[in-house]
């Protein structure tokens, strides 16, 4: 049997919320979530879920429930089977209840740990409502945090408070200050008194945090469970966390992510920053959707819960070399979570700028800009692999699949791993299996047995696996970046872009960075054709526009062989046809938003779009 107490721990872990939400759509209103109901079919939501009774209801069938409940009857999954998948999610084992004589004294143990997790979340508020009283006593701290933007409402949303200076201020809170649980919850320190020879011998028992900021950190159901403190001046550690606690695990743990949920929701994403005051100020500016880690690196456990909350991460990092390190750190733990169902994506300020320096000088919009153009895992994979190596030389390139074959090895099998295997064969010229691609049964000649062909030919099995994997290559690149290789080996078709009726929608198709290449191109295009922008493009400082030219700028034999032929007949047709596919992907974002609005003028204007798209349609098949 499993323990009930391990059944209320578990309970107390997970967030209903997050765990429904991985399968229904779910909206804010007001308190709680409402949605379509999972279990009978309706058009208007009926559905609710309440965070903060930890329950789900249905005001249509009557389904109601704990997030066990949800996984047994939307799953069809046993009550063992829930239990299981549930503690798989936040990293727990399923301990089995004794047997026998043992029975009772498991679960007085269990009981106890139980209960004491409780008391200590109780002496954690305590501690929290105090130093928020006391943030109001102390002008200094006041001024602190008004110089650095926080306004009062922030402060009082995060709960910000301040420790004051003197050695056992929490014995105004805590009458039984000697209690083994303050020094349990992390919140005092038994021993002489670090800095006060004078009253070293009467004071064996201090306050861990003094004259300090605090920031509470909180579980996903909102307890209070440790604190990071900022000291105001230069006094070192700069930031002071709580030590690892029966409730309290910096490596687990998100500051932020109680507060962030609602936003991480309605905007479909995950900022990972590095400082509680980034967190904060994010928030303050309207991006309420940033986490931060608790003074330690990315684990996995962070990944993992990161995971559950949304399926698009943006790590944000400082532009220096720091930063860049810090980012190679995160990369290598992503990996094991790296999937097409689970975007990753890395952002790198600007050189001096941290996520609340850059909020305030520029705006939120900075920070925007900033996620949107970020390197997704496969782009920043790549990268980290060939840094500090120059791939025009078979010893670079040898170099970069090395560390790159070390890197794949930490991946699962996954679509999103074979195709950063074919990107990747591409650009280093090397074979996919090279890499650790799994080999594929070889296609049995047609004529076994039969003489080899004359020395230098091509039979035609070996011919069209070449073609296949230049069709291969091709297909690890988006649309966009294929018409730009287009552009870059023939700058003047430019003109026929330009020129193109629909062009327009051509290039709403792309990228913001994608436009920044199209945009060099335009400003670079010669009579020297592309011999000019390549040499335009060596006088560039590095950017990621400029990484991007580079790369589709390198020898791909299935699109070159096609720019050897005299006529490029093909080369054009193909060129065309990318233009085709790129208005049909911009057509068919008008008509989801048409579709949404449901006017008689959309309706009309939903029909001609539909015309255009099938006569487009056609026009490829021929």
């Amino acid at each position: 049997m499993i323990p009930s107490s391990f059944i209320d721990d578990l309970l107390q872990r997970v967030d209903v919320a997050d765990v429904v939400g991985q399968y229904v759509s779910l909206k804010k209103a007001g308190v709680n979530y409402s949605g379509l109901c999972p279990f009978h079919t309706e058009k208007s939501p009926s559905f609710t879920v309440s965070p903060t009774k930890q329950f789900y209801h249905c005001f249509g069938c009557g389904a109601h429930g704990t997030a066990l409940g949800f996984l047994m009857g939307h799953l069809g999954l046993s009550f063992p089977q829930a239990v299981e998948e549930l503690a798989n999610r936040v990293g727990l084992e399923v301990p089995q209840e004794a047997q026998g004589e043992n029975l009772e004294a498991d679960q007085n143990a269990r009981q106890a740990k139980s209960d004491l997790k409780t008391r200590l979340h109780a002496r954690l508020l305590e501690a929290a409502r105090y130093y928020q009283r006391r943030l109001k006593d102390s002008p200094q701290a006041i001024d602190y945090l008004k110089g650095r933007g926080i306004s009062g409402e922030t402060a009082k949303r995060f709960h910000i408070g301040y420790a004051p200076q003197g050695w056992q201020g929490l014995q105004a809170v805590f009458a039984d200050y000697d209690s083994a649980e303050l020094e349990q919850a992390g919140l005092v320190i038994t021993g002489q008194s670090e800095g006060n020879p004078d009253s070293a011998k009467e004071a064996k028992r201090y306050d861990r945090f003094r004259h300090r900021i605090m920031f509470p950190i909180l579980s996903g159901r909102g307890d209070v469970i440790g604190f990071g403190a900022r000291a105001m001046g230069d006094e070192l550690p700069k930031y002071l966390n709580s030590p690892e606690t029966p409730v309290f695990s910096k490596g687990s743990g998100l500051y932020g992510l109680h507060e962030a949920r609602a936003a991480i929701r309605d905007k479909g994403e995950v900022w990972v920053v590095e400082g509680y005051m980034d967190v904060v100020m994010l928030a303050q500016h309207g991006l309420g959707q940033a986490v931060a880690t608790l003074g330690t690196a990315t684990t996995e456990e962070h990944l993992r819960l990161l995971s559950r909350q949304s399926s698009r991460l943006v790590f944000m990092f400082d532009g220096d070399i720091a930063g860049r390190k810090a980012a190679a750190r995160a990369l290598e733990t992503s990996l094991a979570f790296a999937n097409e169902k689970f975007q990753i994506r890395f952002a790198f300020l600007p050189q001096g700028h941290d996520p609340d320096s850059l909020v305030r000088d520029q705006g939120r919009q900075a920070l925007e800009e900033a996620a949107r153009s970020s390197l997704v895992l496969s782009e920043f994979l790549l990268q980290h692999a060939a840094q500090n190596q120059d791939l025009r030389l078979a010893e670079g390139r040898a170099a970069a699949a090395s560390e790159l074959r070390r890197l794949l090895a930490l991946m699962p099998s996954s679509e999103l791993k074979r195709q950063i295997l074919l990107l990747a064969a591409q650009r280093l010229q090397v074979d996919p299996q090279s890499l650790g691609a799994a080999p594929t049964r070889p296609a049995r000649p047609p004529n076994a047995g039969s003489k080899s062909r004359l020395a230098g030919s091509l039979s035609p099995r070996v011919e069209g696996q070449a073609k296949a994997s230049n069709s291969r290559q091709a297909a690890s690149l988006s649309l966009g970046d294929r018409l730009l290789q287009f552009l870059i080996r023939s700058p003047a078709w430019l003109g026929k872009l330009l020129n193109n009726p629909q062009g327009g929608l051509v290039t709403e198709s792309l990228t913001d960075l994608q436009r920044d290449v199209l945009d060099f191109i335009r400003a670079n295009a010669s009579n020297t054709g592309s011999a000019g922008l390549f040499q335009a493009a060596s006088g560039q400082p590095d950017s990621p526009s400029m990484r991007l030219f580079k790369t589709l700028a390198r020898p791909d034999p299935g699109l070159d062989e096609l720019f050897d032929q005299v006529e490029l007949k093909e080369a054009l047709q193909e060129f065309e046809r990318l233009q085709t596919r790129l208005v049909l992907i911009s057509l068919q974002k008008q008509t989801d938003a048409l579709t949404a609005l449901a006017t008689p003028e959309a309706l009309q204007k939903l029909r001609q779009l539909h015309l255009t798209m099938v006569d487009l349609k056609q026009s490829l098949l021929h």
